[in-house]
């Protein structure tokens, strides 16, 4: 009973270490927002021109990366077909070369215990 109580007093010991934590960096957070706000909506002009000045060479970009995709996923489909059917082939000749002792051991069976034909 006491080393349960003693569990149960370091959870909320932990649990107390991580609320002042995250009360420590709230607080911070808060003043940095507070700092760097009224800049950031200073510089919002010239972040919006930057990012309609990149919007062409952005489109331009994902266009020569489209074409690459289409003609690089027909080859990605070929090696990972390739990959299945090794790894198919690997899985069943790992299933059946357990099996080879057993077979061997029944045909040995069968080939002293078979019935031969009568002569007529």
């Amino acid at each position: 009973m006491t080393g349960l109580f003693i569990l149960a007093l370091l959870a909320i010991v932990g649990l107390s270490l991580g609320a002042i934590f995250s009360l420590v960096f709230f607080v911070l957070r808060m003043v940095f927002w507070m700092v760097f706000f009224p800049i950031r909506l200073l510089l919002f002009p010239f972040r919006l021109l930057f990012k309609l000045a990149w919007l062409p060479i952005g489109l331009a970009f994902g266009t020569v990366g489209m074409g690459l995709g289409v003609i690089a996923l027909p080859l990605l489909m070929l090696v990972i077909g390739g990959v299945l059917v090794v790894g198919l082939i690997a899985a069943i000749i790992g299933v059946l070369i357990p099996a080879i002792p057993f077979v061997l051991l029944g045909l040995l069976l069968w080939g002293i215990f078979r019935q031969r034909p009568v002569a007529v």
